[in-house]
């Protein structure tokens, strides 16, 4: 099932990697990777996930960051992770992520959600139970999305409409999440019996809306890992935190500082577990002059 949609990220890895670089000596066998699912426009991020393996023993687990996350990573007003990619780039986004969790991220990836029409309807689409009635209008960005409540087969533009779909959650961001993991699962259900076909079809599908600097020995790395431990015992995790509208009426992720911190210990594998003072020395994700922001930072 969702090895299948693993080993095709991994088939695209292969293809846009472009060196095996020798990787810096560390008495340290876990890498970490930084994948961002981008929107159409290539310039916001939609998902942020950190994955680690262990190149010894083959565990995986994945530790998701919410996009509405409030982060300072620049010294203009926008400060939710979303823009992170655009404003610094995929190696400097590699640094602020390693300094900020206290531990290295070594590889990035990055994929276009562009292309997730054209997926879904390679597979004959997608069922899902939907939880509500969703109705949303941006003429600005030419968004209708209109998605009524119950089961409904869904071809990929419902699909992509589905996954971006958001203003109808108490939650906002984490309301998001839940629904991209629903879809997900269906899709991976659809993929449990792909043909060779249609899977290579996938493969090229995606491949023009991936970049990455994954060298092929970490991504045949990745698929092994899976392939011994399997997604059904691949630890997943949400950051700790709480949403929270900030006093412009923009929704924000507040991280619970030790929350995450000990769910960085949890899933990204960290030699040692990572202390209070290495984890956000710089207090990127706080913000004190809010009291409602430090006080959600500030909670245990």
């Amino acid at each position: 099932m969702q090895k299948r949609i693993f080993c095709l990220f991994v088939c695209i890895c292969l293809l846009v990697c472009g060196s095996v670089p020798a990787f810096a000596a560390e008495n340290d066998p876990v890498r970490r990777f930084l994948i961002f699912g981008c929107d159409e426009s290539g310039v916001l991020t939609d998902t942020i996930l950190l994955v680690a393996r262990n190149a010894k023993t083959g565990e995986m687990s994945i530790l998701q960051i919410p996009r509405d996350t409030y982060a300072a990573y620049t010294k203009g007003n926008y400060r939710k992770l979303n823009g992170a990619l655009r404003a610094l780039g995929s190696g400097n986004c590699k640094a602020f992520f390693s300094r900020a969790l206290g531990v290295p991220v070594h590889w990035f990836a990055s994929l276009n959600l562009k292309c997730v029409p054209a997926l879904v309807d390679a597979i004959g689409g997608v069922d899902l139970e939907i939880p509500m009635d969703m109705d949303y209008s941006d003429p600005a960005q030419g968004l209708e999305i209109h998605i009524p409540k119950g089961m409904q087969h869904l071809d990929g533009k419902t699909a992509l409409s589905f996954i971006r779909y958001r203003s109808g959650y108490a939650t906002a961001d984490l309301g998001r999440i839940q629904a991209q993991q629903s879809f997900l699962r269906a899709f991976a259900q659809k993929c449990e019996c792909l043909d060779a076909t249609t899977f290579m079809k996938l493969f090229f599908i995606a491949a023009p809306n991936m970049k990455t600097d994954l060298p092929i020995h970490e991504a045949i790395g990745l698929s092994h890992g899976l392939g011994k431990y399997g997604f059904e015992n691949l630890s997943f995790e949400t950051a700790p935190g709480e949403a929270i509208k900030g006093k412009s009426g923009a929704w924000y992720y507040v991280l619970s500082r030790e929350g995450t911190r000990a769910a960085v210990n949890r899933t990204l594998m960290p030699k040692t577990p990572v202390t209070d003072a290495q984890f956000d020395p710089d207090r990127v994700f706080d913000r004190p002059q809010d009291s409602d922001f430090h006080r959600i930072y500030s909670s245990p």
